[in-house]
């Protein structure tokens, strides 16, 4: 993850020699965002030390998960990315609902 801290103190140097200190209303906007991405990093890079990650992984390939929140009952539904590609549609567990995925024409979709 040094990759990322480089980066971000990269950033953060360009951005207070360009005189974007901490205190100018831009400074503030561009420092917020270095933070977050600094905060992000951090995360990854703690998710990628997990030592439970492995098992999250099939062929040595993470699998992604996207959560959904079912327009009907507000339940919130998680998807790995392959029944996204593989669906145009899933079924809410708690009620039944048909929910639009993957490949499906947005303009079509109707709840």
């Amino acid at each position: 993850m040094q990759y990322f801290e480089k980066k971000i103190a990269y950033l953060k140097g360009l951005c207070d020699g360009s005189g974007f200190t901490e205190d100018s209303p831009q400074g503030k906007i561009f420092h917020g965002m270095l933070e977050m991405l600094d905060d992000m990093s951090a995360m990854l890079e703690s998710v990628m030390e997990n030592e439970d990650f492995d098992e999250i992984c099939d062929d040595g390939e993470p699998i992604y998960f996207h959560s959904f929140i079912c327009p009907t009952c507000g339940e919130e539904i998680e998807v790995d990315g392959a029944t996204m590609e593989e669906k145009t549609e899933i079924t809410c567990p708690a009620c039944g609902n048909s929910i639009p995925m993957g490949s499906a024409d947005m303009d079509e979709i109707t709840f």
